[in-house]
């Protein structure tokens, strides 16, 4: 996936809507040999009957990204949100485990989302980790869920997993695959690993035994984004004098072409190291 500038973000935006609005039931119900794509969905849509499942989770998440505010992360800023994600799991992570008993859990240090749905880009080509096909984590939108917490989505990029599709097929036609496949179906990015987050803060008070949803169980292969994503959002509503915040209107086409999808235009918070341009 190119350098995308600040720019592209709406397109980015609008591009995942798409999908979800036309063609993520279709691609959550294929089945490709013995595989079929494996979701989470937040517990409320779990509980619907199986027929409503998909659909309803689409158009919720399609509301999320319609409701997003839109936040771009130049590289500098990328790679000092990976190393404070790390920091905060390595010195945070372990307490939170022993506290709440089990080890699916994460420790937000009170740390809360910058807007109520939000959708953010990692500048960095290699985004902040790689998916079981080895395609970068790339981006990530956010919203309210169902009681307390967010629920997060992460999407990798769509050209490394046709990569991954194609060596797997043992064919090098990634033209192919890309033009008539997964691009126009799923877009630049591809939506990848689902989350729901309860906070658990270790520096308040163990929650009641006997309250057993008081927190929801933390996929395990979602704890680094989890801690990286939290690092993020620290930057976003604690800048300092090494993170610069600015807002950035949309161009006149990519306003127009968000009014055309449905979307309202946002401005986008471009978050660059201080002294530099983005």
């Amino acid at each position: 996936m190119r350098d995308f500038s600040p720019q592209d973000l709406p397109r980015l935006r609008r591009s995942a809507y798409d999908f979800l609005r036309l063609n993520a039931v279709g691609a959550w119900e294929h089945q490709h040999g013995n595989d079929r794509w494996q979701i989470f969905m937040p517990p409320e849509i779990e509980a619907l009957p199986a027929r409503r499942r998909l659909r309803t989770h689409a158009r919720q998440e399609a509301q999320r990204l319609a409701d997003a505010a839109l936040y771009d992360l130049s590289l500098e800023v990328t790679e000092r949100a990976t190393l404070l994600g790390a920091a905060i799991r390595e010195n945070r992570h372990e307490e939170a485990v022993a506290l709440a008993g089990r080890p699916t859990v994460v420790d937000t240090v009170g740390i809360r989302a910058p807007a109520a749905s939000g959708f953010l880009r990692w500048r960095d080509p290699h985004g902040i980790g790689y998916n079981e096909r080895g395609a970068p984590i790339l981006a990530c939108h956010w919203g309210p869920a169902a009681g307390k917490g967010r629920w997060l989505v992460w999407w990798s990029d769509t050209r490394a997993m046709a990569r991954s599709y194609a060596a797997e097929a043992d064919t090098r036609d990634m033209a192919r695959i890309l033009s008539t496949g997964l691009l126009p179906i799923f877009g630049p990015l591809w939506y990848d690993h689902q989350q729901l987050l309860r906070p658990h803060d270790a520096t308040a008070p163990p929650p009641d035994p006997a309250d057993a949803d008081t927190e929801h169980d933390i996929d395990s292969s979602g704890v680094a984004l989890i801690y990286t994503t939290l690092a993020t959002w620290w930057l976003l509503t604690t800048p300092d004098t090494a993170v610069h915040l600015s807002q950035q209107p949309a161009s006149a086409a990519e306003q127009a072409a968000d009014r055309a999808a449905g979307l309202r235009p946002r401005p986008i918070t471009v978050v660059t190291a201080a002294n530099t341009v983005s």
